[in-house]
Formats: structure tokens, C-alpha cells, sequence
């Protein structure tokens, strides 16, 4: 399927103010066990990102911040490709709110909370839940695939050793140009709803949506491995082959985090496949302060996007998001 107009209004469906209530209620509930998610998290590691702010200085956390809120966004930019090539279209600022609000729900446990807050708005756009379905798993599995395609070119040539640490990065890359091809995904989602016995999605992502989708995502992986090479410079030593390791290692780590569903946002194997590629240029002391500043960094950058897009949407008088009925 092609990119194709934007989706009309459906009428609403027939709701009570009760209902319409509850559902509002419950979706501020949700926001609310999400910031106590990000409070635990920011808590538990209060003490080592204190020192690790004290290493790097205000200056170094702000500029290692940009670069995160220009990696998050360009994540943002990712989904709405992907949904445009689909068919389905979102305002700019409500689709801002929409992901940036959506996503904090990745700080609790699982990874079906994100998806649930963006289906109540896109059942408003009149698509169909299985699209909004296919959408995220397009989107997820397209930035796997251009992390791991990054980090399989940047990881072995890193430095002078990297290769025979990290060629086995080399040899999934044919694997992932596979999947990243515009009719593997929605191939494979059709067999498995077919062997669920329900009924295909009948949607196909054009090369060109594909492309744009996947430069967005390699915009992505750019800026958080600017993010995370501003720590480890300001924390170790800067070097030539940084920028590529940095890049390289934190595509592959959010990758494996978000394959890592039980944990929220990754939390745990995020960090372990960030240690290990970074053990290869900081001393032990270095890499915790860096993994913990990289966590908290972008977890502020989450909560500032999610918060910036929130006022511009009541600014413009948009709905505020609820979970979906049923």
C-alpha cells in the first residue's frame, strides 16, 4: 500500500459523559504510575548521577541533552513516516503529543503501554487498531535495524582491536537488510495474524515511505551516540574512533533494551550491552558514570518532550489522551 490521503474524521462513536470521564481518569492514571516509574528510576540512581554531573559539569549535561532531545525526536519523525506510509496522516503538534506522552508509558513494566495510549488517538483518525499495531512494530523493528546496521559498520573499525571484539555485529548484517526491506515486516505480521486465524492487515509500506522512515531513524541513532560521546569524552578521554563506538554501542544497546520486554525501557539490559562495548575505552568507574548519566539524561529528555508537546497541544486546544475503550 501505498502513501495515500490523509484519513478522514470518522463520526465518534456514542459515548456518555461517564464513560468519556472514566476513560480520562484512567489515562491520567496511567501518566501518573509513569512519573512514580521515572521517579524510582531517577532515585535509585541519584547518588552515582550526582557524581557523574559533578565529572562532566552543567555545561556537558546540557550539550549531551540537545543531543539526546534531537535523538528522541528524530524518533518521533521515524513513527510518523511510518504511519504516513500507511495512510495515516496527524497534525504535527498532535502527533507530538501523541508519541512524546505516549512513549513515558515505556517506563512501566512490559512494552504494550505505548501502543495502548496511541491507539485512543489514532481510533479518533479512524484507523484501524491493528494499523496502529503494525505501525509500532514497523517503526521498532526499522530503528533495530538501522541501529544494528550501524553498529555493524561502526563497531569493528572503532579501533584498533574493535574488529575481533565485535565482528559478530559484521555478520548479523545481512539478517537485518532483510527485515528492513519494505515487504518483510508487513509480510510477516500477515502470516502470524493468519496463523492467529485473524484476518490480515493488507498494508504495505512504499520504498520511498521506507526510506524516509529509515533516515529518520539513522538521524536518531546520531544523536544519541553524540549524546553518550559527550559523557564519555568529558568523564574519559576523547579519541577519533569515539564517535563511532559511541554511535555504534548505542544503537546496539537501546536495540537489545527494546527487545528486552519485561523490563521498563529496557532498564538492565540496556546498560549491560552499553558496559561491555564501552569497557573497551573507560576504566570501570567511568562506565558506570557514564551508563547512569546516559539514563538520566534521557529520561529528562523524555519528560521535556512530553511536557513541551503537552502545553503546545492544550495551546491549540487539542484533546488530551485516555486509554482506548474495550
Amino acid at each position: 500500500m501505498t502513501e495515500g490521503p490523509a484519513v478522514s474524521e470518522p463520526a465518534a462513536p456514542a459515548t456518555t459523559p461517564r464513560t468519556s470521564r472514566l476513560r480520562e481518569l484512567a489515562g491520567a492514571l496511567v501518566i501518573v504510575l509513569v512519573l512514580a516509574g521515572v521517579a524510582l528510576t531517577v532515585g535509585r540512581n541519584r547518588h552515582a548521577f550526582a557524581d557523574s554531573i559533578k565529572q562532566v559539569g552543567i555545561l556537558g549535561f546540557l550539550l549531551s541533552l540537545l543531543f539526546g532531545l534531537v535523538g528522541v525526536g528524530a524518533t518521533h519523525l521515524e513513527w510518523r513516516a511510518v504511519l504516513a506510509g500507511l495512510g495515516i496522516r496527524f497534525a504535527p503538534v498532535e502527533g507530538a503529543q501523541v508519541f512524546f506522552v505516549s512513549q513515558l508509558g515505556k517506563y512501566l513494566p512490559g512494552s504494550v503501554w505505548p501502543v495502548l495510549m496511541q491507539m485512543e488517538a489514532a481510533r479518533r483518525r479512524g484507523a484501524d487498531r491493528k494499523t496502529l499495531i503494525a505501525t509500532n512494530m514497523i517503526t521498532v523493528v526499522l530503528s533495530i535495524a538501522v541501529g544494528v546496521v550501524l553498529a555493524g559498520i561502526l563497531l569493528p573499525f572503532s579501533y584498533a582491536a574493535a574488529l575481533h571484539r565485535f565482528w559478530w555485529a559484521l555478520a548479523a548484517l545481512p539478517l537485518v537488510l532483510v527485515l528492513a526491506h519494505p515487504r518483510s515486516l508487513p509480510y510477516l505480521l500477515n502470516r502470524v495474524l493468519v496463523l492467529l486465524r485473524r484476518k490480515p492487515l493488507d498494508v504495505q509500506m512504499s520504498v520511498a515511505a521506507t526510506a524516509r522512515a529509515s533516515a529518520w531513524a539513522g538521524l536518531g541513532w546520531l544523536g544519541l551516540g553524540l549524546h553518550l560521546t559527550v559523557l564519555c569524552a568529558l568523564i574519559g578521554h576523547f579519541s577519533t574512533g569515539l564517535v563511532a563506538l559511541c554511535i555504534g554501542g548505542m544503537a546496539l544497546a537501546v536495540s537489545a533494551g527494546v527487545l528486552f520486554i519485561p523490563a521498563p525501557a529496557g532498564a538492565g539490559m540496556r546498560e549491560v550491552v552499553l558496559g561491555y562495548v564501552l569497557v573497551s575505552v573507560l576504566d570501570h568507574g567511568q562506565v558506570v558514570a557514564v551508563v547512569v548519566a546516559s539514563r538520566v539524561i534521557l529520561i529528562v529528555a523524555d519528560l521535556v518532550l512530553a511536557a513541551g508537546a503537552t502545553l503546545a497541544a492544550r495551546i491549540r486546544g487539542l484533546p488530551q489522551l485516555a486509554v482506548p475503550a474495550g
